[in-house]
């Protein structure tokens, strides 16, 4: 079936009507716009909407019916009666959208867009249309056939969004295909076999790209992983069984759903067919509206079901992060998913935040599992889930608790050493420090720089009688995630290494939501992060790191982010390599903070 809207008396066409039918909207008076559907050719007759008033919109629509059953809807913007934009859109009699333009306030064509059909009614793609409503050459595919692939072994884990750009190479190798090649994966809005990476909540015009990114974080984080893709049946919720059905028919036992909505009753058909297979492991996004979803549920994850596992988004802290939801009773898991590197629609490199992001990264973290334990149950594989959680800073907010780091179980760490870059006596009536410096390979620390900020340190801790004792160095391989700090991976080097503390930590960069150049923590500001106490973290382009390394000790040694603005003194915001001197009130601090703390110890 090929859509074409009829050619318009004297040969007009579509794209004409629409613009002639628009700018006319545009600037004829608003009692008067109505009327005209007997100046315009091709017209049968026209109809007021209701107008929708809003403090920051005021919008009046009218639709325009066609002789050939196609109808032109025209809505004007104009809040506080000022005219900001004329919107209009060409409907095929068949309810198919077809153009789709926008004017600005001096009624001169800004934005314009076409849908392209194939032969059997299918929406092809979106065309982005140029002011004379001519294709630029720019366009969104909609549907395309999936290519062809080869089937491998791998844990098949189901993901359930807007679909996948299985057209990206990187998406196309981690899909599970049937032995002849074909894909597992469905498209249940639109009842094909093409679960393609497209979401239309406006319309064909407007389409917005959601499940290639949360997709690309299984693959990377799990590559033992193969995606079922399903693309989720927005217009009929009640097929939600049938995809469980498909699922489990393809094996499946995890099943990712960064996805939700506030009605429950939507979301019934998925419940009994949840329940009705319990050797499906179900991964639910609390949402990112910023609520409590225990007095206000988002759906599916706040249903009570025994084989449901509900995630949301931390922040560096290991609370909730901004936006995103949470729940003490039903919410099990906070994870660190912000900022979190993707692979976009387009295949470029990307960034994305929010608790979808946790979803994949829970998924992927069952599929290492299952890999290992391909026989696992359900109730075993969840158990697993939670074994590393950290209750102290979530427990008001998530039933279980904060997983630092759902990549801890696959992480490479190799520690050699130490080396020994300074060792003499402590003073008999002095203080001694004994510093661990742990230098991350390959990420731009050189070994050669560590002995002059270790002297420089050990100068400056001097004048407050703190000998540094000893100094060690260990050399530290790791994951390439690993080499960049950020609190909740942090755990897993400290877990891993087990140094004596203080420790410095030398590493790439950092990915903390605030950034630092360099980073001290000691009791007071680790209440929620007991793992990161008496640690420091210098990234490779610190300014000055023989005076910023001892800046952040001293930071450690006296339990205190206090900065001071004097013009020589070490503890300014800002240091500089005239920046050594320390009062004796901030020695006397140190001395006594870090002795009590077991930091220092007395020479003998």
């Amino acid at each position: 079936m090929l859509l074409v809207l009829s050619a318009q008396a004297d040969g007009d066409t579509p794209e004409n009507l629409i613009l002639q039918t628009a700018i006319l909207a545009c600037r004829t008076p608003v009692a008067e716009i109505s009327g005209l559907a007997d100046r315009l050719p091709g017209m049968a007759g026209s109809q007021r909407g209701e107008s929708r008033p809003s403090r920051r919109r005021f919008s009046e629509s009218w639709t325009f019916s066609l002789v050939d059953g196609g109808r032109i809807k025209v809505e004007r913007i104009a809040p506080q009666d000022r005219l900001r934009e004329v919107r209009a859109e060409m409907t095929h009699a068949s309810g198919h959208p077809m153009l789709w333009l926008r004017l600005d306030h001096r009624c001169a064509p800004r934005d314009a867009r076409s849908v392209r059909y194939d032969d059997a009614g299918d929406a092809v793609e979106t065309v982005y249309l140029d002011a004379r409503l001519q294709p630029t050459g720019r366009s969104a595919l909609i549907n395309p056939p999936v290519p062809p692939g080869a089937y491998r072994q791998g844990v098949r884990v189901a993901f359930v969004d807007s679909g996948v750009n299985y057209l990206l190479p990187q998406i196309k190798a981690g899909l599970a295909r049937r032995p002849d090649g074909s894909l597992i994966g469905f498209d249940f809005w639109d009842l094909d076999d093409r679960p393609f990476d497209v979401h239309t909540p406006r319309s064909l015009f407007f389409v917005q790209r959601h499940g290639t990114r949360t997709a690309s974080i299984i693959l990377e984080e799990a590559p033992e992983a193969l995606i079922v893709p399903y693309r989720y049946p927005r217009p009929e919720m009640t097929r939600m069984r049938d995809l469980i059905q498909h699922a489990a028919r393809h094996e499946v036992r995890i099943m990712a759903m960064p996805l939700g909505s506030n009605r429950r009753l939507e979301w019934r058909a998925f419940a009994e067919a949840a329940r009705a297979h319990p050797e499906i492991l179900f991964i639910a996004s609390a949402g990112n509206s910023g609520r409590n979803i225990d007095e206000h549920p988002v759906y599916p994850a706040s249903l009570r079901l025994p084989n449901l596992v509900s995630v949301s988004s931390a922040d560096d802290h290991g609370r909730p992060a901004e936006r995103v939801n949470w729940g003490p009773q039903s919410v099990h898991l906070l994870v660190p998913a912000e900022q979190r590197s993707v692979i976009n629609y387009n295949g470029r490199p990307g960034t994305a935040s929010g608790s979808s992001y946790a979803v994949t990264r829970i998924a992927a973290l069952a599929a290492r599992v299952r890999s290992r334990q391909p026989d696992i149950s359900t109730d075993d594989l969840k158990a697993r889930l939670f074994r590393d959680v950290v209750k102290r800073s979530a427990a008001e907010y998530v039933a279980v608790g904060y997983l630092p780091d759902p990549r801890s179980d696959d992480a490479a760490i190799e520690l050699t050493g130490p080396h020994f870059l300074l060792t003499r006596p402590t003073p008999v009536d002095g203080l001694g420090l004994n510093l661990s410096i742990a230098m991350v390979a390959d990420s731009g620390w050189q070994e050669s720089m560590i002995p002059e900020i270790v002297h420089t340190t050990a100068d400056v801790l001097s004048q407050c009688g703190i000998a540094l004792s000893r100094a060690q160095l260990f050399r530290l391989r790791v994951s390439p995630y690993l080499m960049d700090f950020q609190a909740g991976t942090a755990k897993t080097i400290i877990d891993r290494t087990m140094l004596p503390t203080p420790t410095v930590f030398l590493v790439r960069d950092t990915l903390m939501a605030l950034a630092f150049e360099g980073e001290a923590f000691g009791t007071a500001n680790t209440s929620t992060r007991p793992w990161l106490r008496n640690t420091v973290w210098l990234i490779k382009d610190v300014q000055h790191p023989e005076i910023a390394l001892p800046h952040e000790l001293l930071h450690v040694l006296s339990d205190s982010g206090e900065h001071v603005g004097d013009g020589d003194n070490l503890m300014q915001e800002q240091t500089g390599p005239d920046h050594t001197v320390l009062t004796p009130a901030q020695c006397a601090h140190a001395r006594e903070t870090g002795l009590a703390h077991g930091l220092l110890n007395h020479g003998r």
